[in-house]
């Protein structure tokens, strides 16, 4: 009976030992070797099955075929059985080398027991073919090979054109200009394209598997609950806009075009999809809505204007007319009368020509001034202005109005309250806040100029008088030019109107604001609010002394050492300590002796505010207080007289 080397099974073959060739000295060989097998099971399982089923004795001749060998091999049963093994190679093959291969094979029982080849036919076909060989032994110990074929022509063709298909998918995957992905339902990327790693900054698709798209890659988590929701809920996802993370942070806006990914049963275990980049577009379409709302804006501003000017044409018409009738009545009565008018009369008559010309006068300028500014026809130069020098200025010109009514007139700026703005308006803005409280003002009252540094950084000035104050529903319309808000002072002085709201504009010009509070009777206060000074250059230096010559001098040192140095000044600690606060400067200069704080507690106080803590600051004093300061890389100390190479020196350390 026929085992296999490995004590398997029995492989039986029904034709074995009947071959219908009637070669009787085969068959003969070999009966008693399938004697007791139940031949009617081997000849169903050797007729059926779908390999072709080839035997071969240990000299490589053919002993049995079925008939799926044959249709392969493209020849009969007749043709095959009891002939070499090599006769159905095409003629082009090596037959000595496959005989020497085949003899080896069964003289050691050693050969590869299955493989893949391709089979040239001797009638010049060729087939793909999978071979299985079995090595058989009979009760004599005489060796048989059992060999399988089976066409896998059309698997591996089917095989090539799938893989071909993979590489162009593949090809077309990665070569996309459009960003691609596959990604898990639980947020992470499994697969991408090169475009969708450029799109979001990403250097290896290993990197980006690492992120965590809910919370690394959406901008809004809100975002991608709907996008996973709408893909449960739908299955697919068609042009939404997400903005996404990259992974530098910037924002970028994309479509989304997505769908799900599912099993056979209908459970989703992903998304794939592409993302449009269209932040480009979202830019533009952002700047055509702003252009948009500035050219609607520009159209309202228009249409407020060109109502403005209806009414500024009406208040110049009754306003104009109205002195200029007053003119012209008094210039009748003198031409007609003036044999007949006494000398007083005269004087009387002339002096309200003169009145009247005056309140003309007046008008216009005011109404040039606040055009210029409104149309934008006034050249402004921007420059850092000290508002104390304004200040004392304006009230040194209206010092002898005030003496004149006994009102009481201070400016309580400090030095170094520094802003950037047009020096002619500013100085205007003063003269018409002063000169309207000097107005409202009764005798023995007081009007002062007031500043404050308020924590945003801005600097604030309060223009304050006792007078007789405003009433609250007034107020709103005080600086509307179509309101034309005007009341004579408590001495009959009478005004145009158009002060305040030029006053207004002036505020505007400069990124400003004013605003009014006021109590009847008790008086009213303008604050004048302006943006935090932002120097041209980035090192200020703050001089902290109460003695304007040294204060001078140090800031001539500092000229000396650079240009471009926003010098501060402060007269006493708790001042400079609000103005370091508020502009936290490069370095500070403090003088020793100061009333009321003096350098060292100036020192504590700076230290110890976490805005100010790491200013470098010098001493400058006469006095030996090594002793009484605690030195470190940012404290120094600079005695009198100052050498100006070791001013210059230690300066320029700093600043450096």
């Amino acid at each position: 009976m026929f085992a296999q080397n490995n004590k398997r099974n029995i492989i039986p073959f029904s034709h074995f030992g009947y071959s219908q060739n009637g070669d009787a000295g085969i068959a003969y060989r070999h009966r008693s070797a399938i004697n007791t097998l139940p031949v009617d099971i081997l000849q169903l399982v050797w007729d059926n099955t779908s390999a072709g089923m080839r035997l071969t004795d240990s000299d490589g001749i053919i002993i049995a075929v079925n008939s799926v060998f044959c249709s392969l091999i493209h020849k009969s049963e007749l043709e095959l059985v009891g002939k070499e093994f090599t006769v159905i190679y095409s003629s082009n093959a090596d037959i000595e080398e496959l005989r020497s291969q085949y003899m080896r094979n069964i003289e050691t029982g050693s050969f590869q027991k299955k493989y893949e080849k391709y089979l040239h036919l001797h009638d010049d076909t060729t087939i793909e073919i999978e071979v299985t060989k079995t090595e058989l032994l009979d009760d004599a110990q005489e060796r048989y090979l059992l060999t399988e074929y089976r066409d896998i022509t059309e698997r591996k063709r089917w095989e090539r054109n799938v893989q071909e298909s993979e590489l162009n998918y593949r090809s077309l995957f990665e070569n996309a200009v459009m960003a691609m992905y596959q990604s898990t339902i639980d947020g992470k990327f499994f697969n991408a394209n090169s475009s969708l790693l450029k799109l979001l900054g990403y250097n290896s698709l290993s990197e980006l598997r690492n992120i965590n798209i809910d919370t690394e890659l959406y901008v809004d988590l809100k975002q991608r609950e709907e996008v996973v929701e709408a893909m449960r809920m739908k299955g697919e996802i068609k042009g939404k806009d997400l903005q996404l993370k990259k992974k530098d942070g910037s924002i970028i806006h994309v479509l989304l075009y997505s769908r799900a990914i599912t099993v056979d049963s209908g459970t989703i275990t992903g998304f794939e999809g592409t993302l449009e980049d269209i932040t480009f577009r979202k830019e533009a379409e952002e700047r055509i809505s702003k252009y948009v709302v500035a050219l609607e804006s520009m159209q309202k501003e228009l249409t407020k204007l060109n109502v403005q000017k209806d009414k500024i044409i009406t208040i110049i018409s009754h306003d104009l007319r109205s002195p200029l009738s007053s003119i012209l009545g008094f210039c009748d009565l003198l031409t007609e009368e003036f044999p007949t008018l006494s000398d007083k009369e005269k004087v009387e008559f002339i002096g309200y020509i003169k009145e009247s010309a005056e309140q003309q006068l007046s008008l216009v300028n005011s109404m040039l001034d606040w055009s210029r500014i409104e149309t934008g026809r006034i050249e402004m130069t921007f420059e850092p202005i000290d508002l104390n020098i304004i200040g004392s200025e304006v009230v040194h010109s209206l010092l002898g109005l005030a003496k004149k009514k006994k009102i009481y007139l201070e400016n309580n700026i400090p030095q170094g309250s520094i802003v950037n703005g047009d020096i002619k308006l500013l100085r205007q803005l003063f003269s018409n806040l002063i000169g309207n409280a000097l107005k409202f003002t009764p005798k023995s009252g007081v009007i002062t100029l007031l500043h404050r540094i308020e924590s945003d950084g801005t600097i604030s000035i309060c223009v304050s008088d006792t007078g007789v104050g405003i009433p609250r529903g007034e107020i709103k319309r005080l600086f509307k030019i179509d309101e034309k808000y005007s009341k004579k002072g408590l001495n009959g002085e009478v005004g145009t109107g158009l002060g305040l709201p030029l006053c207004f504009e002036i505020m505007k010009r400069h990124n400003g604001t004013i605003t009014v509070e006021s109590d009847l009777g008790k008086g009213t206060t303008f604050l004048l609010k302006f943006p935090q000074q932002v120097p041209s250059s980035s090192t200020r230096i703050l001089i902290v002394d109460d003695q304007r010559g040294n204060r001078l001098l140090l800031s001539k040192f500092v000229s000396r050492i650079t240009k471009s140095t926003e010098i501060l000044y402060a007269e006493n600690g708790e001042e400079a300590e609000k103005i370091a606060i508020a502009k936290q400067p490069t370095l500070i200069f403090t003088d020793y002796h100061m009333p009321d704080m003096n350098g060292i507690e100036f020192i504590h106080k700076l230290r110890n505010n976490s805005v100010t803590k790491n200013i470098p600051l010098i001493i400058v004093s006469g006095d030996d207080i090594d002793n009484r300061i605690q030195y470190d890389a940012i404290t120094l100390v600079l005695k009198k007289p100052i050498n100006f190479k070791n001013f210059e020196k230690t300066v320029k350390g700093i600043i450096s």
